[in-house]
């Protein structure tokens, strides 16, 4: 019975991987930004009510979401060369940091 369960369980498992693997070089740098915003969420142990959505206009990058408990979730990402992202829950901040780091460290513990 058990040699079944981790024969059905083992495909879903491979996808999984897949798929996160597949976001991380999405290439589009929206969607680079929102992985990396859930990455730190997910790094944070954060409980989000809805996953902060992206938009960019002249080159800066601005995230909106909120956590379960109603906070605001805030991240700014620069027009600049360093790209280093801020992310606040109810104007806290939770982290400051590059967006290629993250994917980086991200993909690290995918392989």
């Amino acid at each position: 019975m058990r040699r079944w369960v981790w024969l059905l369980a083992a495909p879903l498992l491979v996808g999984c991987s897949q798929v996160d693997a597949l976001q991380q070089v999405s290439g589009v740098p929206l969607a680079t930004v929102e992985i990396a915003v859930d990455d730190v969420l997910v790094d944070q142990d954060v409980n989000v009510l809805t996953s902060p959505v992206c938009s960019e206009a002249d080159g800066e990058f601005t995230c909106a979401g909120t956590t379960l408990d109603n906070k605001p979730i805030t991240v700014t990402v620069p027009d600049d060369q360093t790209q280093v992202m801020t992310i606040k829950i109810d104007g806290t901040q939770i982290f400051s940091g590059p967006v290629q780091e993250v994917i980086e460290k991200a993909g690290e513990r995918t392989s």
